[in-house]
């Protein structure tokens, strides 16, 4: 513990113990003392490397796990974080050549940019209009220290601190009188749609384009805007595999452990440089292509409901970015496939949704007869 880029904050240990259960008692001058069953834990006012060090300690002995992990757990509680990764030929180990590796600096924010603004508006040709919203949340990204293996640049994400983490909040409420079944779980961060979008648009192309080595469809460049890939986001993945060093690229992405995760998406995708070509020509056709996606939207399931054991329907609404506002949809659904929603609901896993949004006087977006309902991440045509 004595590196001091392993110690975390004093206010990241303490939303460590608050997101794990532990109930700070009354604090004092010099800091507060933090307690979970028949165990104690000191956390100073201020971040004193030493102080630190010692709670650290016996929040390890605590949880009967070695210090240095949960030291990283701490600090990284609420960072969601992408290891890029390029694959180098260079005959010195653990280095890259000047030039490459500042496109990949360069072309992966590029990425992360493209990124937040489809994820506000999907769109097949972002040109000037960048979302504005989305560069601020990617400049509050930051760049961890280079990795040994390859050459990897960890991308770090912040998100607000929950309220309430969703896996500490009941998993289902039902009335006794009317028998209605009813959750809610807390909205997804902006911050972590980013990132989400960002691993979906890589996983996209590998599946559809580069696995397939072929050029995409019209109907398959539809399938690639809905998840959010742009031409943008393919012109700086094809500056990176373009570099004569770099044999793949590869973005694999740690999720903060503090909001709830899909649990289904592949942790890390990778891309041969051989596909450069292909990504170039997805660029192309993005660009001279129009897509409307006003009938289609993704987003992360917030409520379930069911009014009783003999409707044949049930109800929920997803979270999404419609027109580049916050909104909710509510979607009715048959029970089968809202028991379906229930499990991907579990899972973490995005909802694409495909149909007529309409709204009532009064009354929120819905859509009352979804043409498509599934996971984000199952959506690969073939």
């Amino acid at each position: 513990m004595s590196d001091e880029q392993t110690i975390p904050t004093a206010n990241q240990l303490r939303s460590y113990l608050r997101f794990n259960g532990w109930a700070e008692q009354a604090p004092g001058p010099s800091g507060s003392i933090w307690t979970r069953e028949n165990s104690r834990i000191g956390v100073p006012v201020d971040s004193d490397e030493e102080l630190l060090s010692g709670a650290l300690k016996r929040l390890a002995f605590a949880e009967r796990r070695d210090p240095a992990d949960v030291a990283s757990n701490v600090k990284y509680l609420l960072f969601d974080i992408t290891q890029l990764r390029a694959d180098s030929d260079s005959r010195y180990a653990d280095t890259i050549p000047l030039e490459t590796g500042a496109k990949i600096v360069s072309s992966a924010r590029k990425m992360f940019r493209a990124s937040a603004t489809t994820a506000r508006w999907e769109r097949a040709h972002i040109g000037s209009n960048y979302s504005r919203y989305g560069d601020e949340i990617v400049r509050r990204a930051l760049m961890g220290h280079t990795k040994r293996g390859s050459y990897i640049i960890p991308v770090l994400m912040p998100l607000p601190e929950p309220d309430e983490p969703d896996r500490h909040q009941p998993y289902l409420r039902q009335d006794e009188n009317d028998h209605v079944e009813f959750h809610r779980a807390p909205s997804e961060p902006f911050e972590r749609r980013v990132v989400r979008t960002f691993a979906q648009s890589m996983q996209a192309l590998r599946e559809i384009i580069v696995k397939p080595a072929q050029e995409p469809r019209s109907a398959q460049v539809h399938e690639l805007v809905y998840r959010g890939v742009s031409r943008e986001f393919c012109m700086a993945l094809a500056g990176i595999l373009g570099q004569r060093s770099v044999a793949d690229f590869e973005a694999a992405v740690d999720w903060a452990p503090a909001v709830p995760s899909p649990t289904t998406m592949p942790r890390s995708v990778s891309i041969e440089a051989e596909a450069e070509d292909l990504v170039a020509k997805v660029a192309e056709k993005l660009r001279q292509q129009k897509v409307d996606p006003s009938q289609v939207f993704s987003g992360t399931i917030v409520q379930l409901r069911h009014e009783s054991q003999d409707d044949p329907f049930g109800e929920i609404a997803v979270s999404t970015v419609r027109q580049g506002k916050s909104s909710e949809i509510l979607i009715r659904l048959p029970i089968e496939l809202y028991r379906d929603a229930w499990r991907w609901h579990d899972e973490g896993r995005a909802i694409l949704v495909e149909g007529t949004v309409r709204r009532a006087p009064g009354k929120p977006l819905r859509v009352d007869n979804a043409l498509r309902f599934h996971p984000v991440d199952a959506m690969f045509l073939t």
